[in-house]
């Protein structure tokens, strides 16, 4: 499939015309990564706008001590670098790629130009961007007020969520070691917690499988109860 067609699949460009799409592939580039090479460093100087077209792609800060703490993950159709194509010069963030993964870039300059002309491109662009705004209060909530076994919950709830009607059983997509970094916890800390929700009789983990025992006492668990 030509770069064309799967620029048009994206639902980040649902609306958006024929010219429009020919325009961003035309100055549009496609670049492969292969498993944990970086796409993106922390306060690297780029003006381009991201998409991932397949894989899997995580955001992250590291501190002055070297902690990671996972922003996000990223999957085919998902965009990033949005406020630095538009506004800031340096990238907020560290972006890695978790598998072998494709990822298309295009100017800053050329998103810009084509968004003056195409008003559902803008229009899908703040709805993503309010939905990230949702996701990070979420995550600052999450670390500062929840305790690990209410993390743990929350996250396993929004992946529950996601499954078809009916699921009891979540294949997560990151080992429990890029899942710690997620919930600001050590790996220690997490298969302590997972082991308590097993002994428990709420989720049964076992390597990236997780068994819902008790959805209610999960999602109770999820909301602090």
């Amino acid at each position: 499939m030509d770069l064309q067609n799967r620029i048009k699949e994206t639902d980040l460009f649902d609306g958006v015309s024929a010219e429009g799409i020919r325009r961003l592939a035309a100055g549009g580039a496609l670049k492969k990564f292969k498993a944990n090479e970086t796409v993106v460093g922390e306060a690297d100087p780029v003006r381009s706008f991201y998409v991932v077209l397949s894989g899997q792609i995580k955001l992250s800060r590291s501190s002055p001590d070297d902690k990671e703490q996972t922003l996000q993950l990223l999957v085919s159709g998902d965009p990033f670098g949005l406020c630095t194509a538009f506004a800031t010069e340096t990238f907020p963030a560290g972006a890695v790629a978790i598998g072998e993964s494709e990822v298309l870039l295009i100017p800053g300059v050329l998103v810009e130009a084509v968004a003056k002309t195409e008003p559902a491109l803008l229009l899908n662009i703040i709805r993503i961007l309010s939905r990230r705004l949702k996701n990070s209060m979420d995550l600052i909530e999450s670390l500062s007020l929840k305790e690990i076994p209410g993390r743990l919950a929350g996250f396993l709830v929004h992946e529950l969520s996601r499954q078809k009607a009916g699921a009891q059983a979540i294949e997560l997509s990151i080992s429990q070691r890029e899942l710690s970094k997620i919930l600001g916890v050590t790996p220690e800390a997490l298969s302590r917690t997972f082991r308590k929700m097993a002994d428990e009789g709420i989720a049964a983990a076992s390597g990236r499988s997780v068994r819902i025992l008790n959805q209610k006492a999960l999602e109770s668990l999820a909301e602090g109860d």
